[in-house]
């Protein structure tokens, strides 16, 4: 869709299904079934009473088209007949692809190659001229193609009906952990005629929660589809759906009551975003979708009511795409303790081994990072001279920069990517390298630290500024590679050869691309449990013969063998005195796509 405020639709195409058939001894070969065509519009377009002339590049109807299966579908064709809009509206589409003939749209797709997309060829409906407000017509739409299972679907259209524009709301900072409060989701009807009823659509993230759900409201959870359609994240979410009966007049400004959020533990930056509509299956709503996939319940509190409310604030006019829609940011007095922590295990020769580097979020809070990526931190890992990686995680990459700007030669220093934009409390990520140690007798240590993308350009950055961290002192350790005692020296069982490795043991290869490693955690981890936390199957276990050793975190970092993060020498200070902070909301997003936009 054109504005990156505007929900996408949920859910996906059916799967291909294949089919084996088997007569006696004689395997007959599978065939695929043919390609279903996919074809998703919202069931109810609304727009002015008046007619509009259309903007450049301008649409105000969404479709959805794509197919099932891999292969390309040749020859897809989209027909539109209007003629159930013969005194209501007209339909045009100017995108190059579709001809208009009598009261029908053609538009050729070529080959329809991806299982879900946005139509692009600009559709546009406007009023025509004398329509009474409230009318409706309706769009006869098909999808074809030669060889595949075709998709049909009607969508009405409804001239100057009753639509509602929503005010903004502040937001609400310095919040108390276990507070309540009653969000200000106030709307006017901006229609030509009454609204029946208002249902109002509610996307929570963690950290906001309502107690007591109204009994004319519905709730679900979802365990986590939103941030893992976007992002690969998986956010817990919730939603709920209220409809509240009453009539709303033409410009009424109204205001809900009966829905108290609940700061929740989890919380640091958070939000809960309202949707509403004057007709459940507006385009844009969620609900019908959301239905399908999610188990709904009753609430069971006091309903939630309306109360005529002032009009100062809410947008005047007919709503563009995004004027149902508004949200509640919440900044809670609230951290969390970001801790790095790790384990060298050396080989029986002591000349070669593992460092086992975990990073954690200890909570209490979530962080959720919606700056564009200036909160979320990675894990640098400078290593000495004299160290050399043998086996790097496909999420670690060399970064011979300083400040932005390559120095023409190694560094000897490592970025890994641990954490997405959402970093749950308790969760987790560990990274495994396999290093070789030169020959020698002096002692060496990997400094490993948490960055972020303002440590690339910016002088003073030992670790990230992590505002929600209350304590910066393990944000930045020292893992000891050897001791001042020559490789040879007899380990701590007595020379046999037979210790035990401090930490998981996991060769570098058998990581996780996708940042879902299952390292734990050095003792004294709390009781945080995961929210969401990264779980994956760890690799082959290695047993090493001598024991390893276990990172600390050291404000002087001067032993010898030290490299700098920049490369010039360990000059940089452990802890940071002005954290930056995470830059907080502008403009919201609607579904996935919100979560990771940019403030404006």
């Amino acid at each position: 869709m054109n504005s990156t405020r505007t929900r996408r639709v949920l859910g996906s195409a059916a799967a291909t299904a294949v089919a084996t058939l088997s007569v006696g001894t004689l395997a007959v070969p599978a065939h695929a079934a043919a390609p279903a065509l996919v074809l998703d519009v919202g069931a109810l377009v609304q727009i002015p009473g008046e007619p509009t002339t259309q903007p450049q590049f301008g649409e105000n109807v969404f479709i959805r088209i794509g197919r099932t299966g891999t292969a390309p579908v040749p020859g897809a064709r989209l027909t539109l007949d209007t003629s159930g809009l013969d005194g209501v509206a007209a339909l045009t589409a100017s995108g190059g692809r579709c001809v208009t003939a009598a009261r029908t749209i053609s538009c050729d797709l070529d080959n329809l190659s991806s299982p879900n997309v946005n139509l692009t060829d600009h559709l546009w409906l406007s009023a025509v001229p004398g329509v009474r407000a409230g009318t409706r017509g309706v769009v006869h739409a098909a999808l074809t193609a030669p060889g595949a299972e075709s998709a049909t679907k009607d969508f009405a259209v409804e001239v100057g009906g009753a639509v509602f524009r929503t005010a903004g709301i502040p937001l609400k900072e310095h919040t108390k952990v276990g507070s309540t409060f009653t969000p200000a989701v106030r709307f006017a009807n901006r229609g030509g005629v009454s609204a029946a009823r208002a249902v109002v659509e509610v996307m929570m993230l963690p950290g906001l929660k309502v107690e007591n759900w109204p009994s004319n409201c519905e709730y679900a959870t979802d365990p986590g589809q939103l941030g893992q359609e976007g992002f690969g994240t998986p956010i817990a979410t919730t939603y709920g759906i209220c409809t509240v009966e009453g009539e709303i007049l033409p410009n009424e400004p109204v205001r809900l009551n009966g829905l108290d959020l609940t700061v929740t533990p989890e919380a640091r930056y958070t939000f809960a975003d309202f949707s509403v509509f004057a007709d459940p299956d507006a385009a844009a709503a969620q609900a019908p979708a959301l239905r399908e996939r999610l188990a709904f319940r009753r609430g069971t509190g006091a309903p939630a009511t309306l109360t005529r409310d002032s009009a100062e604030g809410i947008p005047s006019g007919y709503p563009d795409i995004n004027g149902h829609f508004t949200e509640q940011e919440v900044l809670a007095d609230n951290g969390a303790d970001f801790v790095l922590t790790g384990t060298w295990t050396p080989d029986a020769s002591g000349r070669a081994g593992t460092l086992t580097v975990t990073a954690a979020n200890r909570g209490p809070a979530s962080i959720f990072d919606r700056s564009g990526g200036e909160g979320t931190p990675y894990v640098r890992i400078q290593l000495p001279e004299g160290a050399t990686v043998t086996d790097l995680p496909r999420n670690c990459r060399a970064n011979d920069q300083v400040l932005g700007e390559p120095q023409g030669h190694p560094l000897n220093k490592f970025d890994c990517e641990v954490f997405d934009f959402y970093m749950a409390n308790g969760d987790s990520s560990t990274q495994v390298l396999g290093l070789r140690l030169d020959e020698g007798t002096g002692p060496l240590s990997a400094t490993v630290s948490f960055q972020n993308q303002l440590s690339e350009f910016e002088e003073g950055y030992p670790s990230a500024p992590m505002s929600w961290d209350p304590d910066p002192g393990n944000d930045r350790i020292k893992v000891a590679l050897r001791s001042a005692a020559a490789p040879g020296t007899p380990a701590p069982d007595g020379g046999t050869g037979t210790g035990t490795p401090t930490g998981p043991v996991v060769p570098a290869s058998a990581t996780d691309p996708a940042r879902t490693g299952t390292g734990t955690a050095a003792a004294g981890d709390g009781t945080a449990t995961p929210s969401a936390g990264r779980t994956g199957t760890a690799g082959t276990t290695t047993t090493a013969r001598t024991t390893g050793t276990t990172g600390t975190a050291a404000p002087g970092l001067a032993d010898g063998g030290e490299l700098a993060d920049s490369g010039r020498g360990d000059a940089v200070p452990l802890a940071w005195a002005s954290a930056t902070a995470l830059a907080l909301g502008g403009a919201a997003l609607l579904a996935s796509r919100r979560l990771g936009r940019r403030h404006s």
